[in-house]
Parts: structure tokens; sequence; C-alpha cells
């Protein structure tokens, strides 16, 4: 709770910030980081992954388990053994009448009869059944309760438990590479968003200066119509060349809220925010050697830091999946703690290791190891093919780069012409020997070259960005751009 009235109160000190003062490239940055909903998930998923990579821990720690129940049988469980009792007392008191039969002889008496040997073999059966206890116990109640405690301890599991904390590991450090890859793909919306704005403005700003020269030429062709020095139709001519340059002008406006709408979307901050945005398009070489981008994107690109990541969990797969054709060797316990629903039988406590080895299930083990020694492959060709794709887009960002550098700085000298070619041909309609349209035309020429000059700069930030993006290394960009507002 604390922790979203803490962002509640961060978010509004920034609202204040942008409303109060002007919005730097890296103010927009780091609201963007801040309030971004992109970045808010992976930074849910990272806290997921980080319990995950905790829990598995537990695989290598016993688990144990306390079970109760009660239990109702259909009639108590009996071991009844009189049958056999039976036996053993007819066999004892038929003993004893002989021994009296046989001792009345000795003695020199007459065997005995029938009916005495009944009678003796009568009393000491039933002197027998009064001595010997009955042989019937009740083995289990008809209503009983236990509660169990268990306990079982993985001692050897073929390297699977390794592997799964291993895998654990490498999940939680691709979340954070993951993090890491979405701020930089946020950075550079930001930046492109940013960039879009200044172009607008700073187009905005040509098409002002340019319908002000439209309207002074109005003026000038005006006053030269009522002196009787130029036709009509060089003053309609003006008027319409400054109602297109009014057209323009308003045209650019409407961009130019579409595109701040489209950068507060961005930052994460409401619609209705007033920003104030005083930079402006001005070249600064960012362009280092093609090889540094190259070697900064081998080494610092998210995306292959992840498929790192996913080749090292299909070698985990494939040790895991191998495992399974290894002997899995534990160690368990039983505790008996209601030990008066006991049998006689039934041990209170039982300890002992146990080890188990699959000798035949259709040969699905195999078969799931083909399957992770292929998918070990698949991940490897992947990146192999992913960085060759990588290094063409350095390439292809480096050389557009460089080539709207190129054009930027050739269209300097193209606009000195065409400032100087307007500057004449004011003079030659001021003095009666140029037309209306002369002058139209150099305006029209001017801000051509002038709004193409800003057009350069603006596609040479844009894959400046994409390549600095693309290296891993997104936020070099705003020191350049931040080189010449210094």
């Amino acid at each position: 709770m604390m922790k979203k009235i803490l962002l509640v109160i961060w978010s509004i000190l920034f609202c204040f910030k942008i409303a109060a003062q002007p919005l730097s490239l890296q103010d927009a940055v780091d609201i963007a980081l801040h309030n971004n909903n992109k970045i808010r998930q992976f930074n849910e998923k990272y806290e997921q992954k980080k319990y995950e990579d905790i829990s598995a821990w537990g695989n290598f720690l016993p688990k144990i388990n306390l079970i109760g129940s009660y239990t109702h049988l259909n009639e108590p469980l009996d071991i009844d053994l009189s049958p056999i009792r039976d036996v053993l007392m007819n066999l004892q008191a038929k003993n004893q009448t002989e021994f009296a039969n046989v001792y009345n002889i000795l003695q020199g008496k007459a065997p005995l009869s029938d009916q005495q040997r009944n009678l003796l073999f009568q009393g000491y059966y039933n002197q027998l059944n009064n001595v010997i206890p009955p042989f019937s116990e009740t083995y289990k109640k008809q209503d009983f309760w236990s509660a169990t405690l268990t306990g079982v301890q993985p001692i050897f599991m073929g390297g699977k438990l390794l592997a799964a904390k291993n895998y654990s590991s490498d999940e939680k450090q691709s979340s954070v590479i993951e993090l890491q890859k979405t701020k930089n793909e946020i950075t550079e919306e930001v930046v492109n968003n940013y960039i879009t704005v200044v172009l607008i403005k700073d187009i905005i700003s040509t098409r002002m200066k340019v319908l002000d020269g439209m309207r002074y030429h109005e003026q000038k062709a005006d006053k030269l119509l009522k002196e009787g020095l130029i036709a009509n139709y060089n003053y309609l001519r003006a008027k319409v060349a400054v109602a297109d340059a009014e057209r323009n002008l308003f045209d650019e406006k409407n961009k130019y809220d579409l595109a701040v709408l489209n950068l507060l979307t961005t930052l994460g901050t409401p619609e209705d925010s007033k920003i104030q945005i005083n930079d402006s398009l001005s070249f600064v070489n960012g362009l280092d050697s093609v090889f540094i981008y190259q070697n900064s994107m081998a080494q610092s690109q998210p995306v292959l830091k992840i498929i790192e990541l996913k080749q090292d969990e299909a070698n985990l797969k494939y040790k895991s999946e191998f495992s399974k054709l290894l002997p899995q060797v534990a160690a368990f316990g039983k505790y008996e703690m209601v030990p008066q629903y006991l049998s006689p039988l039934e041990p209170r406590w039982t300890v002992g290791i146990q080890a188990s080895l699959n000798i035949f299930n259709g040969f699905q083990d195999y078969l799931s190891l083909q399957t992770a020694s292929h998918l070990e492959s698949e991940v490897k060709y992947l990146q192999s093919d992913t960085k060759s794709k990588l290094e063409l887009l350095v390439n292809k960002n480096y050389k557009d780069a460089a080539n709207a550098e190129e054009r930027y700085l050739k269209l300097n000298e193209t606009i000195k012409l065409a400032e100087e070619n307007l500057r004449l041909n004011n003079k030659r309609f001021e003095t009666g020997l140029g037309t209306s349209l002369e002058v139209i035309d150099a305006n029209l020429e001017l801000e051509k070259n002038l709004i193409e000059s800003k057009l350069s700069l603006y596609e040479y930030y844009q894959k400046l960005t994409a390549l600095y993006t693309i290296a891993g290394i997104p936020n070099d960009i705003i020191k350049i751009w931040q080189k010449d507002k210094r």
C-alpha cells in the first residue's frame, strides 16, 4: 500500500515538473521509464522469477507431510484362532486320558473303560478350557484415527534437481534482460517521439518565417499596385501565396498537437498535461566507426543475451531428460503420532532408502532426450541467424545515418544560395525589375531547403537512435543530443 502511495506522489511531482519547466529529452526518458505500464509489467515478471528461483532451492530439501485421517470399516478386523485352540485342547486332553490309562495298567489295575475314558477326557478338556485363554483378538477397530508424519529426502536424482535450479536462475536472469530490453525500446520510442515534436516545432518556426516573408511581400505588392508600378496579377499571386503559407502553417500546428499527444501517451502522463519543449534540431557528430557498434551489439544487445540464456536452458533441458535414464535414490521416514490405534503388526516408525530405475516406458525417455538434443541445435542456429540480422541492421542504420548527415551538410550551401536568391529577387521586385512570382518561388525554394534540412537532421537522429538501440546502448543518444544543449 505504501509503495502505491509513493508511486502516486512521484507521478504528481513529475506532472508538476512537466508543467513548471521545459521538458528535456533526459526528463522525458526518465518519466517514461517510471510511468510506462509495459516496464511495470516486466518488473512484475522479474519479481515472479525471483521467487521461483528461491523456490527451486526447495527441491534439495526434505519433503515433510503431516497426514491425518479418520476411517470407518464395515466391521472390525479380528484374528480368530479358535480351531487351533480346540485342536490343542483335544490333543492335550486325549494325551492326559491315555497317560491315566497307562498308569492304571502299570499299577496292575484293569484298563479304563470307554465310559471312564470319556469322563476323564471331558474333565481334562474342561480344565484346559478354563486355563488356556481364547485365541481371538481384534486386529483393527471398526473406527480409528491416524496422524502420520512422513518425510522424503532426495539423495540422487540423476542431476535433475541441479538442472532445475540452474534453469530457474537462467529464467530470473532472462527476466532482468527482458526488462532492460523493454527499457531500451521505450527509450527509443520516447527519443523518436520527442525529436518528432522538435522537428515539427522547427518546421512551424520555418513556415512562420516564410509566412512573414510572404506577408511582407504582399504589403509591398499592394503598395506597388496602388502606385501603378505592377499589374493586379502580381498582387493576387502574392495573396494566394500568403493563403497557401497560412494553410501549411495550420496543418503543421495540427501535426504538432498530435505529436505532443503521442509523446504524452509514451510518457504515461495525462493527455491534457501541458509540456514545454525548447529544444531545436541542430547537428552533433555522433557517428563512430561501424565496428564499435558491432562490438557493442555483440556484448550489450539484450536479444542476444536472452538467446544465450535460452541456449543454456536447452542444455539444462537435455540434462534433465538424461536424468530420467539414471536411478533415483531417496531416503524416507514415517512416524505415527496416534499409536493407540495401531495394530500389533504395524510399526510406529520406519526409515529407509528407496532406489528406482525405469526399465521400459515405451521409449518415451529416449525420445524426449532426442527432442531436447534437437532443441539445443535449434537455439544454436537461431543465435547465429539473429546475430547476422542484427549486424545487417547495424550496417543499414549506420549507412542511413551517414547519408542523412551528408545530405544535411550539403544542404547548408544550398540554403545559403536560396537565401541570397530570395534577397536578390526581393530587391529586383522592389525596383520593378522582377515579378511577384519570382519572389514567391524564391521564398518557397528557401522554405523547401530549410524543411529538407530539418528532415535530414531528423532522419539522422532517428537512424542514430536505432543504431544505438541495436548496439544495446540507447542512452548514449541522449548524451549526443545534449552535447550542444549545455
